[in-house]
């Protein structure tokens, strides 16, 4: 669970750096990376300053990442230099730069799912061969006790990192950055998978640890929150910086999306609300722990978003819809056929698409290309005899690569040398092509740029107008917003309003948190 950041808690934990406020702490200029034949950095330059928070924008693909591998030591530019405190410097690889006080939190976590909080708090001093003391244990958990208090996380030290929300997770990172007392920190879209009460503690404790001297870069799509957070902006676009350490006051939303994609971006345009028969129903479904008396009715090209708060049971519903969570008790029906909770093979034969909140972890086949990653939910019709039909499989999903705009432009591509960004749309064309005739989609934009989202929302509503009917459950209410025909909000379990989406933001906050207007 969740609850609002102690200040005691996060003063205990860090020292002041007020000297280096203002002080260029990291920096790299003119930096270039060619991996094989891609270009991933052609001259990209950055400087990260002490009391700032930086926010490096750009799109999937644009060098972000590479960029922030450069920073931690993770790997080496082919051009340009590193310096640190103004000094050149040669970052040999992470836990080098970890041993100089540069933290990077990665889109894609880094915390051992096996292992306890309490010693994922501890993995650098672990990984270091420091053997722990009982004494030195029991200091560290009470260390570790006020990092998680610091960042709003109330959780058992003991627990495995593996039955904790994505959402926890990710503020277990932050934790773990915040005991460390880090010079600079290095975050890569730390609120893709946070509520937006959980965004206002991260929010909170980076404002304290700016304060405190701090140099934070932060990377978003999200550009309300770069708003509202960053000092200063950087844009890369093709691997090169187009705005080099800019005063965040001085530019307007449109001039850091025309610097990201060179154009401005179209919002899809709304559809008709649909009148088709029900394709997928729940009747007085419930899950133990998760919600109850749950009965609803998802029609033939209809668009259904789901919200609720961590706990609502709005992430349990989803799951549960798409045959990836048993069922308590209830039914669901597709078309007036049962389908069996907790098989999510046999919900994708009956015709039931899925994207999973967590990508990486739940969705994709690392190791695979991009062509077979798109094409793994039809594999059953596009084999015969026990052989995959190579041509079928390029014909039938390729074009579908190609109207998402996948870089790099290559089906043959292993998906892991691909950007979170078109990772998640490879994700989404498997659930758009084939014989799907329902996809439940969990935060289907998810770490995705701006252009990028308007391209998923794009094919959801274009799939949405040829019949498909969708489920939608986002933490993003802009986005359930934009997609939905209607919204159902989850609280405590049930289902407290349906509400139709030109309501406003408001009313489906008022319906969330239950508080009295």
């Amino acid at each position: 669970m969740t609850s609002t950041p102690t200040t005691d808690a996060l003063s205990a934990l860090i020292t002041s750096h007020e000297s280096q406020r203002g002080q260029t702490i990291l920096s790299v200029s003119h930096a270039s990376k060619r991996f094989g034949t891609t270009q991933a950095l052609a001259d990209a330059s950055l400087q990260l300053r002490g009391g700032e928070v930086h926010a490096l924008l750009g799109e999937n693909g644009a060098g972000k990442s590479t960029l922030i591998k450069i920073l931690v030591g993770g790997i080496r530019p082919d051009t340009g230099e590193v310096r640190i405190d103004g000094q050149p410097a040669q970052l040999h690889d992470v836990p080098d730069a970890i041993g100089r006080g540069i933290l990077p939190i990665y889109q894609q976590l880094s915390l051992m799912p096996h292992l306890s909080v309490l010693e994922n708090l501890l993995a650098f001093e672990l990984a270091r061969g420091r053997a722990l003391a009982w004494s030195d244990t029991r200091r560290h958990a009470e260390r570790a006790r006020q990092a998680l208090a610091a960042v709003g996380l109330d959780v058992d030290l003991g627990a495995p990192i593996a039955q904790l929300s994505l959402a926890q997770r990710q503020l277990v990172e932050i934790a773990r950055s915040v005991i460390r007392d880090c010079r600079v920190l290095l975050l890569d879209e730390p609120t893709t998978s946070l509520t937006g009460n959980e965004i206002q503690v991260l929010f909170r404790v980076l404002e304290t640890m700016r304060a405190e001297g701090r140099a934070i870069l932060f990377i978003s799509h999200r550009l309300d929150e770069v708003e509202h957070l960053a000092d200063r902006i950087t844009v890369l676009r093709d691997g090169r910086s187009i705005l080099e350490s800019v005063k965040a006051s001085g530019l307007s939303r449109r001039d850091m999306v025309e610097a990201m994609v060179g154009h401005q971006v179209q919002q899809p345009a709304r559809r008709a609300a649909p009148a088709g028969p029900a394709v997928l129903s729940a009747r007085s479904l419930a899950v133990p722990g998760g919600f109850r008396d749950v009965d609803l009715d998802v029609r033939r090209g209809e668009v259904l978003g789901i919200v609720g708060l961590i706990g609502s049971g709005a992430t349990e519903l989803a799951q549960v819809l798409a045959g990836d969570r048993p069922i308590g008790s209830g039914t669901v029906e597709l078309e007036g056929r049962a389908l069996r909770g907790g098989d999510r093979a046999a919900a994708l034969r009956a015709g039931v698409g899925y994207i999973p909140a967590d990508r990486d972890r739940d969705g994709l086949f690392p190791g695979q290309s991009v062509l077979h990653n798109a094409s793994a939910s039809s594999l059953w019709r596009l084999a015969r005899r026990g052989w995959l039909r190579v041509g079928l499989e390029r014909k039938e999903f390729s074009g579908r690569l190609h109207e998402l705009r996948i870089t790099p432009a290559d089906p043959d591509a292993d998906i892991t040398a691909l950007s979170g960004g078109n990772r998640q749309k490879a994700l989404v064309a498997r659930n758009l092509t084939g014989t799907a005739r329902v996809l439940v989609a969990l935060e289907p934009t998810r770490g995705v740029d701006i252009a990028a989202r308007q391209e998923i929302h794009q094919a959801i509503l274009a799939a949405a107008s040829e019949g498909l009917a969708v489920v939608v459950a986002s933490s993003d209410l802009d986005e359930v917003m934009a997609l939905s025909d209607r919204v159902i909000v989850m609280r405590s379990g049930r289902m407290a309003a349906e509400v139709q989406p030109d309501a406003g933001v408001g009313e489906i906050v008022h319906h969330l948190t239950g508080a009295r207007r």
